[in-house]
């Protein structure tokens, strides 16, 4: 009896750890008038129980929620075109521009290939969106791994973002907080 509902807690953690990662893919991209649903956006984040995933997306959709669309865009681009500090190239803040970059690309698309997951020619295969909506597919294992391997550039993209006070901070939080859960889950499944 205590199995079967730790298995049914674990699935229901594992499905809000998918579903984190995907909104966050998502809400990483470059923004578009979708967003401008901003009212759905919020209703599918209040569908998160885990409060150190739930409040860092709501954080953001508040601090976004009466920014103009041409001003999310013009943000963005400043933030993570423009700031190399704030790549969302995550090889790049890991490595910036050497031949080690180019094989963690390579790596990278090489891994997604093997599980399925069909990328565009669009971005690059370090592209933190990418990353978190293979991550939302992956088997568990895989994606505790991926996003282990690359923690620390993560964690520099937070630290930057927390000095420039951006919003986007949140979005890397409910990262970070997702990564935790994810590790907990598979720690679970062990015992």
């Amino acid at each position: 009896m205590m199995e079967q509902k730790m298995n049914s807690m674990f699935s229901k953690d594992e499905a809000e750890v998918r579903d984190t990662f995907k909104m966050i893919s998502y809400l990483l991209q470059y923004p578009d008038k979708r967003w401008m649903q901003w009212r759905e956006l919020v209703e599918e984040v209040e569908d998160f129980e885990n409060p150190s995933i739930k409040n860092p997306l709501a954080s953001f959709l508040e601090a976004i929620g009466d920014i103009s669309l041409d001003d999310l865009e013009q943000d963005y681009v400043d933030l993570f075109d423009f700031n190399p500090a704030c790549s969302l190239s995550l090889s790049y803040l890991k490595t910036g521009e050497n031949r080690e970059r180019g094989q963690i690309l390579v790596e990278l698309k090489t891994l997604y290939k093997e599980y399925g997951f069909e990328m565009t020619d669009e971005e690059l295969s370090d592209y933190l969106p990418v990353v978190l909506e293979f991550a939302s597919v992956a088997p568990l294992r895989i994606s505790r791994n991926l996003l282990g391997s690359l923690r620390e550039p993560i964690e520099k993209l937070k630290n930057e973002l927390e000095t420039l006070k951006s919003p986007y901070l949140f979005l890397i939080t409910g990262c970070l907080s997702g990564m935790e859960l994810l590790e907990k889950i598979i720690l679970g499944r062990r015992e």
